[in-house]
């Protein structure tokens, strides 16, 4: 069998497999992702059954040898083209071309008399992808540059969609969004929180969020990327957290270094609420590596300073032991949270929430630079 009617076979399979999990719901989506080929949008090494596994596939790496860039997995690539319910004939923004495959896709979706239009910070990617895209005979205009800043002169947008998770929501993009339009993001709001929101707006300007699902992306780069949310500590430990400056991290590394005591204990089970505890306890913390050896959850106050961390059933603490009472009853006390239950609502910074429908609703309130985010319980 030839390499192209593998790839076709494989193609038909993945998406059968999408059908399946529920990640492709649509015709539309169906349709589009069986015509496009994945394969040729991965890096030239990569086998058509690894192009057609239900995985991410990285493309470029940094200076420290972790990716910059990625070909998203095909169940979220699926999921968020659903959000973002794209019709022929409409204009479409990406923020993130990377390999280009999810412009083809999008491209297939808003048919010969739409427009996509892709902003990639990497210009060699940016290049890539436009002879990628050429040589299918798929028309997209492919830029290099700063895609916080999205494409004013080909706005009014009817979908805008980035595949680079963000912290807030970029003011030219809402702008950017015609009056009836939707743009998909993935928003980073809280250690171990990240949902790909489809936000649509209401009549009295408000964003509201249509639909929500967990995902996970690679954050924005550029000039307004912002400080990031994960940091590198020592060796293969990382730490993701809001507020982290330089001199907060060097005082989270010291307390490393003192070791900690054993505090007992956690009220568990405990996964089941550590949603909760983030979204209520801004100081929350998440550590990637040890200790543990695992996904750590924690509370850091560098004033004190403190540190208190759950390793598997107990609890750690550094420094301040009254951390350690602090964490055990946050994540005691924290509600049992469904992320994809959650509804959110965004307005410019400073400005008040309209009123809520259920006031008795639990809700929490996220601030940023741009924008203020409400998410309310449903």
């Amino acid at each position: 069998m030839s390499d192209e009617r593998t790839a076709a076979r494989l193609r038909m399979a993945l998406v059968e497999r999408l059908r399946l999990t529920g990640s492709v719901r649509t015709e539309a989506v169906a349709n589009a992702m069986s015509q496009v080929p994945r394969e040729l949008f991965t890096p030239g090494a990569t086998s058509p059954a690894r192009s057609y596994e239900d995985r991410v596939v990285v493309l470029s790496t940094d200076e420290r040898g972790l990716p910059d860039s990625t070909v998203s997995q095909p169940a979220m690539v699926a999921l968020m083209l659903e959000q973002l319910a794209v019709r022929p004939g409409m204009r479409v923004l990406e923020i993130g071309t990377g390999s280009g495959y999810n412009a083809a896709l999008l491209a297939r979706l808003a048919g010969p008399e739409g427009e996509v239009v892709s902003v990639e910070v990497s210009a060699e990617l940016a290049g890539s992808a436009a002879r990628r895209l050429a040589g299918l005979g798929t028309h997209v205009d492919v830029r290099a540059g700063d895609g916080w800043a999205g494409v004013a002169d080909r706005a009014p947008f009817d979908r805008i969609e980035a595949t680079v998770g963000v912290p807030d929501l970029p003011p030219a993009w809402v702008e950017q969004l015609a009056p009836d339009g939707v743009l998909v993001a993935p928003m980073w709001l809280r250690p171990g929180l990240e949902l790909a929101v489809a936000w649509e707006r209401t009549a009295d300007a408000t964003l509201t969020s249509a639909s929500v699902a967990r995902c996970g992306f690679l954050q924005l780069r550029g000039p307004h990327a912002g400080p990031g949310r994960t940091h590198a500590l020592t060796g293969d430990l990382a730490v993701i957290g809001e507020n982290l400056p330089p001199a907060a991290l060097d005082v989270l590394r010291d307390l490393l270094d003192h070791g900690a005591v054993d505090a007992g204990p956690a009220l568990g089970p405990v996964d089941v609420r550590l949603t909760g505890f983030a979204l209520a306890e801004p100081r929350s913390v998440l550590f990637l590596g040890h200790p543990g050896d695992a996904m750590t959850w924690g509370l850091f106050d560098p004033e004190r300073p403190a540190l208190a961390v759950l390793v598997r059933d107990r609890i750690q603490v550094y420094g301040d032991r009254d951390a350690a009472v602090e964490l055990y009853y946050g994540v005691a006390g924290a509600p049992v949270v469904n992320a994809d239950r959650l509804r959110l609502e965004a307005v410019p910074a400073g400005t008040a929430f309209p009123d809520a429908a259920e006031p008795a609703a639990r809700t929490w309130t996220v601030e940023r630079e741009h924008y203020r985010y409400r998410l309310t319980e449903t």
